[in-house]
């Protein structure tokens, strides 16, 4: 197993041996290593003028199993780990108050990157669809779920299941007057990538919450919807904020309210669960 320490090492010393379009990847990588390390694959292809397939192919040569393995080790190489647009590291521990300020600031800031015709054409989408699939992977899974148990709540008929093999099936039997969501840090999970390319081939409607317009899944979806953080709280991929999807969750579901006039409805999902209380 390579080194994580010397990916750069390794990708000059096999420079020569590449076919030609592996080879402007690996010099665009040598030439931008930190912007190499927060892009996406189908970024990294643009830039370097070849494809995704390229990308994954030159990863492999390296001995990376794909393109993300690679991308965490090259940021570990370089001194941080600064994935989907993250920054680097603050060199300070922050007290809460400045924890909270910060992510204060981030919400704030996340209304330069809302486009309220996209939101509105969304809040239309999922309040005439006759169904909505949400779909996420890994640590994206919760936030899918609370966003889909919110949608039944103001009379949206809505599913969600953790086993993707489950949501798949059932997208496979979509029609165009349904909608898929996705949730997805990366937009590079292939259980992803499979459900829009299902919900495509059955005429649905498909909607995500990302960090990148241009990453695989963001490039299929007919409506993308941005939630990354100008300054990341976490500088590690695994523990990444979910607060930023949670907020689009909510404002979704507050334009959807508003737009229904639902707010004054009786809530007999709530009459259901109150003998459940004291």
């Amino acid at each position: 197993m390579l080194s994580e320490q010397h990916i750069l090492d390794t990708i000059h010393a096999q420079l020569d041996d590449m076919f030609p379009a592996e080879r402007r990847v690996a010099e665009y990588i040598l030439d931008h290593p930190e912007n190499a390390a927060q892009i996406s694959i189908t970024e990294l292809a643009d830039l370097s003028g070849t494809s995704d397939a390229t990308v994954i192919r030159m990863c492999k040569r390296l001995g990376y199993k794909g393109f993300y393995q690679m991308k965490i080790c090259l940021s570990s190489e370089l001194g941080y780990i600064h994935l989907m647009g993250q920054q680097q590291k603050p060199s300070a521990f922050m007290s809460d108050s400045e924890v909270l300020r910060l992510l204060a600031r981030n919400i704030i800031a996340m209304e330069d990157n809302l486009h309220p015709d996209i939101l509105s054409s969304v809040v239309e989408l999922l309040s005439k669809s006759q169904h909505v699939y949400v779909i996420a992977a890994g640590n994206s899974i919760p936030c899918a779920m609370d966003f889909a148990f919110r949608l039944c709540r103001v009379g949206i008929r809505t599913t969600c299941n953790t086993v993707v093999e489950n949501t798949l099936n059932e997208i496979s039997l979509g029609h165009k007057q349904e909608t898929l969501v996705v949730f997805s840090h990366s937009g590079s999970s292939k259980q992803v990538l499979r459900a829009m390319e299902l919900a495509k081939s059955r005429e649905m409607s498909t909607v995500i919450l990302t960090h990148s317009s241009r990453n695989s899944a963001a490039l299929m979806a007919d409506y993308c919807i941005l939630t990354y953080p100008v300054t990341p709280l976490f500088h590690h991929y695994g523990v990444a904020s979910h607060l930023f999807e949670n907020v689009i969750s909510d404002l979704l579901l507050y334009r959807i309210i508003c737009n229904a006039n639902r707010e004054d409805a009786p809530d007999q999902v709530e009459m259901l669960l109150s003998e459940f209380k004291l």
